[in-house]
């Protein structure tokens, strides 16, 4: 197995020197966690969960205040130093994402914006297009932004829950995993905003947590140039568009990031909490856990491998995006009688299996007979979205090279069961989470070469956005 071609840890500041029982970190978390719902209940009515048939419902902030003070009060009584305010201030000091934030910020600022901006201009003046698949929760063309596509199958999910009539031939919201809409139900109500921009907010804010985490794995691999570089060069690559629109794009890159970090930094336990949230996330979440699990046997040492229980609790925490698709199966039985109901419901969107070869020999033939111009005249949106999975295809023995085996399988795995079961329809979308290729793309390039790739995905990104906020195709 081939292991990267240098690797610079990020220098990280010291532990705290004082280390805690268990139980006392499980209740500063809890209070924490109760002071937050708290300060959310002052501003919003209330939090409402639905799972099922069970519901949730919160809505005094003094009885979770009074709680939260029961806790704390009962925590320092007990175990008195440090306190939990020396403890929280302490934590944000060690956290080495601090010093990646100003960076990560500008990243935002520079690429998330300027495609919204971009929408919104192209709507005003291009207007939108004849495919308008959903109806307008406002009346304003411009508050009606981020209506577009897949968000409001998200939007519906988080606002409504999942609806199944065992006609596999329409479309239904089943196929969308429930990750993504619940955390946009849940900050939707406090914040007092519609489904569709709390979808919005959570993957804005996904996309900068995504950032800082990628940014840190990409150091143990890069100089600091390079991974800088290779963070503007995926947030700017033409497909990120999707980055800025309320899709479940960001909180996949997310998880995948995290899952990667804590795998190389040989937490498991916080793998494991980002492998489940990659499982809840996507339909092809679960295929993440092959690559995970190799990247676990490769950095494990010979002593690590012959503990039969570390390799169980590895093989746990590695295999947990496995188990996110089963609880959301197991939910769909619960509630529907049908587990796969997710899975029967793609075949409305045409998914089907088509073969590789079959995909690229019928655009091979089309440019013999027509021309490559003629092809991309006729076909654009068809020629981007080939264009991406070619470009992935072909970085997959690459970034095996250079990465590794475990970051070449999670190109793989993305990439090849999409294009056998549905072509090149939205291919694009699904590489711009394939973070090792732009890992791969500052490794090999010189400086000069890398600022020219930028400012080429970046007027693509521009095309793109035009395309994707007037309700044009981009799949």
């Amino acid at each position: 197995m081939h292991q990267p071609l240098h690797v610079a840890p990020e220098i990280r500041p010291p532990a705290a020197a004082v280390a805690v029982p268990r139980w006392v970190r499980i209740a500063d978390a809890a209070s924490l966690l109760m002071l937050t719902a708290w300060a959310v209940l002052l501003v919003g009515d209330g939090v409402r969960v639905d799972l099922g048939s069970v519901h949730i419902s919160v809505r005094s902030a003094v009885r979770v205040a009074v709680w939260a003070a029961v806790v704390i009060v009962a925590r320092h009584a007990i175990y008195v130093s440090p306190a939990l305010p020396t403890r929280v201030i302490g934590w944000f000091r060690v956290q080495p994402w601090r010093r990646r934030l100003p960076f990560v910020l500008r990243v935002f600022a520079s690429t998330r914006v300027p495609p919204i901006l971009i929408g919104l201009l192209a709507v005003a003046t291009i207007g939108l297009g004849p495919e308008v698949h959903f109806k307008m929760p406002f009346d304003s063309a411009w508050l009606n932004l981020p209506a577009r596509w897949d968000a409001g199958w998200y939007a519906d999910v988080a606002a409504i829950g999942y609806r199944w009539n065992y006609d596999p031939s329409v479309q239904q919201n089943v196929v969308f995993f429930p990750a993504f809409p619940m955390i946009a139900g849940l900050i939707a109500r406090p914040l007092g905003v519609n489904v569709l921009y709390a979808c919005w907010i959570v993957a804005l804010a996904a996309f900068v947590w995504a950032m800082v985490l990628f940014t840190r794995l990409a150091r143990m691999i890069l100089d600091e140039a390079e991974a800088a570089d290779s963070a503007w060069l995926l947030a700017t690559y033409p497909f990120a568009v999707y980055f800025s629109a309320p899709y479940s794009e960001s909180l996949f890159l997310l998880s995948m990031c995290g899952a990667f970090l804590a795998v190389e930094e040989q937490r498991f336990a916080r793998a494991g909490a980002w492998g489940l949230l990659l499982g809840l996330t996507r339909p092809n979440g679960w295929l993440i856990a092959l690559p995970l699990a190799i990247q676990a046997w490769v950095r494990a040492d010979d002593e690590s491998r012959r503990d039969t229980r570390e390799w169980l609790r590895r093989g746990l925490a590695v295999g947990m995006p496995v188990i996110g698709v089963l609880l959301y199966t197991l939910y769909l039985h619960l509630q529907f009688g049908d587990g796969f109901a997710w899975y029967r419901g793609q075949a409305a969107w045409g998914r089907s299996y088509r073969g590789l070869d079959v995909l690229i020999l019928d655009r091979v033939q089309y440019m013999w007979d027509y021309g490559l111009v003629t092809y991309l005249v006729d076909l654009p949106i068809d020629a981007m979205n080939f264009g991406a999975a070619l470009l992935a295809l072909f970085l997959i023995a690459p970034v095996t090279r250079r990465l590794g085996i475990a970051y070449g399988t999670l190109v793989a795995v993305i990439v090849l069961p999409p294009l056998l079961v549905g072509g090149t329809m939205s291919i694009g979308r699904m590489t711009s989470v394939l973070f090792p290729l732009f890992i791969w793309l500052a490794a090999v390039l010189p400086r000069d070469r890398r600022t020219g790739l930028m400012a080429a995905f970046a007027t693509g990104q521009g095309f793109a956005a035009v395309l994707f906020f007037t309700w044009r195709p981009l799949f």
